[in-house]
């Protein structure tokens, strides 16, 4: 007898982004061979009130959930969950934990422009103080059809959580028959830069030193994936958040590491994954430290759903 996969626990709020949500959780669902948690949060606006009454009251979270259940059919499995919490983002990682979630999947704010990520206050939140991985889907997303090949892609640097993060987009991508790009950014400074002048050191010998060190870091990480894993290196000069949310317009999937600081397991948005979810073309998917990619299932045998 086999251990129930970690679910994949989609926000549902009654708007057009938590359909959203639900389509791209519905795909990694689908990726990972994990059941869906559909998840809805009532009473956090204004607290209680005569006779214990919360707003939004629990029967419109629920019915958020109904219609959001007549989205899905008999291919995955699902259960729905509704909790009172001070807020929604409070509400979301709360059942993250309780039901021992493998990710979250979240909708954009509706402000942001269509085909761009755009987290509004409670996806930023949720991403903050998860207990897992946190994915945001951009604004009027939608699967694409099964026979369209996908691009997965992760940007590393030499840290514990870009491992992480790397496993877990090997897994998907093994998972969907699709090949993983693996992007490092390197920030040189131009050749005018004082420190050169200051120093007397050669700018083309410590720009390939730069380039050099980030391709073996990357070679290095990759090295340690599975074989089946398809991937590509690809090193990139500039500013990472600039270069990430570039690669993000010719990918399906981008998954990026938490900052190393603040508790294992609790995603803690850092400079660079906190402005890529206001600015990728693509769900972006953030791994906190501390979650693993190794209980994943493989749908290898299955026609996947595409993210």
């Amino acid at each position: 007898m086999t251990d129930m996969p970690q679910p994949v626990l989609v926000g549902i709020d009654g708007t057009p982004s938590g359909r959203e949500a639900l389509a791209l959780g519905s795909a990694f669902a689908v990726l990972t061979g994990a059941p869906l948690v559909l998840g809805a949060v009532y009473g956090f606006s204004g607290g209680s009130f005569a006779d214990a009454l919360w707003w939004p009251p629990p029967q419109d979270a629920q019915r958020w959930l109904d219609e959001a259940a007549t989205q899905l059919g008999d291919a995955i499995p699902w259960s729905t969950r509704i909790i009172q919490a001070s807020s929604p983002a409070h509400g979301l990682t709360q059942l993250a934990e309780l039901e021992d979630a493998r990710m979250i999947v979240l909708g954009s704010n509706r402000d942001g422009p269509i085909g761009r990520v755009l987290a509004g206050s409670t996806g930023r939140r949720v991403a903050h103080g998860a207990p897992c991985a946190v994915a945001v889907a951009p604004h009027d997303w939608r699967p694409l059809p099964p026979d369209v090949p996908l691009m997965f892609g992760v940007g590393i640097t030499d840290s514990e959580e870009s491992r992480e993060a790397l496993e877990l987009a090997a897994t998907f991508a093994t998972s969907a028959h699709a090949p993983l790009k693996v992007i490092t950014a390197v920030h040189v400074p131009p050749p005018a830069h004082p420190m050169f002048a200051a120093t007397g050191t050669s700018y083309a010998g410590w720009r390939r030193d730069l380039v050099e060190g980030a391709e073996h870091m990357a070679h290095a990480a990759v090295a340690a994936l599975r074989p089946e894993t398809e991937s590509e290196v690809v090193i990139v000069e500039g500013d990472a958040l600039e270069r990430l949310a570039d690669a993000s317009r010719g990918l399906d999937v981008l998954l990026v590491g938490s900052r190393r600081f603040g508790p294992v397991r609790s995603a803690l948005l850092g400079g660079v994954s906190t402005r890529l979810i206001e600015r990728a073309a693509c769900p972006v998917v953030i791994v906190p430290r501390g979650v693993h990619a190794d209980g994943a299932q493989s749908v290898a045998d299955e026609q996947p759903a595409h993210a």
